[in-house]
């Protein structure tokens, strides 16, 4: 992991100086000034929805019993916005307007999107008999279970603004530091849609596949809030920064709700979250101008 973030840095490093090698070297160091726009990747943890899909039915016939068919392997959960994140994980894309040399808006996004495609069931093949009419084991081939399709959409979006402290009087040891302090309104949207193509019925033993238009299961999820964010960053050139950020105080309030079946009634729940120095996020940036 922690070769990831130092390759991760020193490539950064290297094209900025390779591209911007133009060096300000003015009193007021690098930090932005009014009517600068910066832009910045962030690595690290998301306050995010993140709906188990085991909440969605699959039609499945389980036999407790035997266990005798095989059930298919699902993706793993990957999303850029997957909670708990680690470091080298990509939370999202930052932006930053400066109206003033200390007042900026602060805008950040992140989206995932994964699709499953629906496998339909097999019934397979039971063994075959000897001449005492007993099974001959390894000679079946087991039922496979239906796969549903599956859809899911996650959406993170934060705007707010931040206080940007300047330490003129500190000369040299902190003019390419820039620390900041800032209130963000958030939202944050999940959406799981499960829809089953066919499954396996049980039938005397044996297995048979049921088929037909089942519905689309769906689980929704809405999450209002706002948080307090500190942070500090270090301009290491005119154009390229990194920087730290945590949230000092987080709230979320979030509705989600299950539909198993179309047309029936869902159930729903509503949750209130409360952090303090959570989330805490690593940016990699640049100054676009």
């Amino acid at each position: 992991m922690y070769r990831k973030i130092i390759s991760l840095i020193s490539l950064s490093l290297l094209c900025s100086s390779a591209i911007f090698s133009q060096v300000n070297s003015t009193n007021d160091g690098f930090v932005p000034k009014k009517g600068n726009f910066t832009v910045s990747l962030v690595l690290g943890n998301n306050d995010v929805t993140d709906i188990n899909p085991s909440v969605l039915p699959n039609y499945s016939i389980y036999d407790n019993q035997n266990h005798n068919y095989v059930t298919r392997l699902g993706a793993d959960d990957n999303f850029s916005v997957k909670e708990p994140a680690k470091i080298t994980n990509m939370a999202g894309i930052s932006l930053n307007y400066f109206l003033s040399d200390k007042i900026s808006l602060s805008l950040f996004g992140s989206y995932g999107y994964k699709r499953t495609e629906g496998e339909d069931a097999f019934t397979g093949v039971i063994p075959l008999k000897d001449e005492d009419g007993n099974s001959i084991w390894g000679t079946e081939i087991p039922a496979i279970q239906g796969a549903p399709e599956t859809e899911n959409h996650k959406l993170y979006l934060s705007t707010g603004a931040d206080y940007h402290f300047k330490f003129e009087e500190s000369g040299r040891a902190l003019r390419n530091v820039d620390f900041h302090m800032g209130a963000r309104f958030n939202f944050m949207y999940e959406r799981l849609e499960k829809t089953q193509v066919s499954w396996l019925i049980e039938n005397d033993g044996d297995y048979l596949v049921g088929s037909g238009d089942a519905g689309t299961a769906t689980a929704e999820a809405l999450g209002l809030g706002g948080s307090v964010v500190a942070g500090v960053d270090y301009y290491f050139t005119n154009v390229l920064y990194l920087g730290l950020e945590v949230n000092v105080a987080n709230f979320m309030y979030q509705h989600t709700e299950i539909v198993k079946m179309p047309g029936v009634q869902g159930a729903d729940q509503n949750t209130t979250f409360v952090n303090a120095f959570s989330y805490p996020r690593f940016k990699i940036g640049f100054k676009i101008f």
